[in-house]
């Protein structure tokens, strides 16, 4: 990739590095950055929409406060990492993944601060499923076998099952090993997770889903494999299962299993890109 093609990334988002720093100056900095840039947004927006109820209209006006809207969007660390297109080949060497990792480092480390400040399932799905590619550098690959650790130690999150995604990206000795150890932990949660992921590697035709992870709940061995990838579920046990994780969400309703959360941002497209509102004067702009 060209220098300059790498400077213009660190140029735009150079200053989310501190989103993960210990320096807890720097990383308030950081996060105030974040703050302003979405402030900036938003504001972008309401005006462009106080613009759109206008009468009479003037369509100058509104293009060039749309204009502002789209630019503004754009400064987000979000839309910045998520309008690109990409083959998977591509992404080992894309200019942007320094930064979709750090944006995902920061809502494993700093969840409670993610969650009030920039919480987009939709946002944390999709870079999973971009950064989950074979080929990466070493370096990367280090930083992505860490957080398939991390989420596996933590009570479930909302989309921290498609870090198993990741985990069959990067899947190795290194990997399977600190699985392994997970399954030994004290806490069963942990346990039944680093299990399930070690079964994902071990069945790769498994389709990483909620049935399959209810599945597994419920036929597992005691070593953490169910007695036959191919045998009929149990519907019984699997219902069992189900009720339990439910169960276990209502007496800790802030390590529910949200995977059915349809948060996405109102202002985007499926491809990410923002829209103005559906009138019929107002047609949909070409995505970034």
């Amino acid at each position: 990739m060209e220098r300059g093609a790498i400077e213009d990334w660190d140029t735009r988002l150079g200053w989310m590095r501190a989103l993960v720093s210990d320096d807890e100056i720097a990383h308030r900095r950081a996060l105030d950055r974040y703050l302003r840039v979405s402030r900036d947004t938003r504001e972008a927006r309401e005006a462009y929409d106080t613009i759109v109820l206008r009468v009479p209209r003037s369509v100058s006006a509104e293009e060039a406060a749309w204009q502002r809207f789209r630019a503004a969007w754009l400064r987000t660390p979000a839309a910045a990492l998520l309008t690109e297109q990409l083959a998977p080949a591509d992404v080992p060497d894309w200019g942007g993944l320094p930064y979709a990792l750090i944006y995902l480092e920061w809502e494993a480390h700093y969840p409670i601060e993610w969650t009030r400040h920039a919480k987009v399932w939709s946002t944390k799905q999709r870079l999973i499923r971009l950064l989950a590619v074979p080929g990466h550098h070493d370096e990367v690959r280090a930083r992505l076998v860490d957080l398939v650790e991390l989420v596996v130690y933590r009570r479930h999150r909302c989309k921290d099952r498609e870090y198993s995604r990741i985990a069959r990206a990067v899947d190795g000795d290194d990997l399977r090993a600190r699985l392994a150890k997970a399954c030994d932990s004290g806490e069963p949660w942990t346990r039944d997770q680093a299990g399930h992921v070690l079964w994902l590697l071990r069945n790769p035709q498994i389709p990483i889903n909620r049935t399959n992870w209810f599945r597994w709940l419920s036929a597992k061995l005691p070593t953490g494999d169910p007695l036959d990838t191919d045998a009929n579920t149990n519907t019984d046990t699997t219902a069992d299962a189900k009720a339990k994780a439910k169960a276990d969400a209502k007496a800790n309703p802030e390590d529910a299993d949200p995977d059915e959360d349809t948060d996405t941002d109102s202002n985007t497209d499926p491809d990410g890109s923002p829209h103005k509102p559906t009138t019929p004067a107002d047609p949909l702009p070409p995505s970034p």
